[in-house]
């Protein structure tokens, strides 16, 4: 029993899903709002396109928080098909209703949002620190 609590211990860790393959996500909660971090720079191939999608559309089902950001901090390469994914967790966003901003975007990946005019569709800030306080902000009425 000790060696499975401590091999379960060392997958968190490590961060492997149960299989052994390297999580893509890292999430952590503060202040109400859900941060959901892109570990991978790369994020290109199909396989792990599906997979993104599915982590991304488990967190924002799981979550208890109204608000969450995507944080593109390591990313430096993005494969277009991931714009029709994040279209997609957009609308669970919506039915889940989850307030969500992106962040951290690489200049070069942000000119592709630019191109496509997903830029009006996703609320886009610079950093982390410029999400939350985005969120902060209140309008006339509350």
């Amino acid at each position: 029993m000790l060696f499975l609590h401590r091999w379960v211990n060392l997958q968190f860790a490590l961060r492997l899903h149960p299989l052994g393959q390297p999580m893509s996500l890292s999430t952590y909660a503060k202040d109400g709002i859900l941060t959901v971090v892109f570990d991978d720079p790369r994020i290109l191939d199909e396989t792990k396109l599906e997979e993104l999608g599915r982590e991304l559309i488990e967190t924002l089902n799981k979550t208890t928080e109204e608000r969450v950001i995507l944080d593109f901090r390591n990313v430096k390469f993005m494969s277009s098909s991931m714009l029709g994914k994040l279209v997609q967790v957009h609308k669970k966003a919506g039915e889940f209703k989850v307030k969500m901003k992106l962040c951290s975007i690489d200049p070069e990946i942000r000119q592709v949002f630019k191109i496509t005019k997903l830029d009006k569709l996703f609320e886009i800030e610079s950093d982390e620190t410029a999400a939350r306080a985005s969120f902060m902000k209140r309008g006339w009425f509350g």
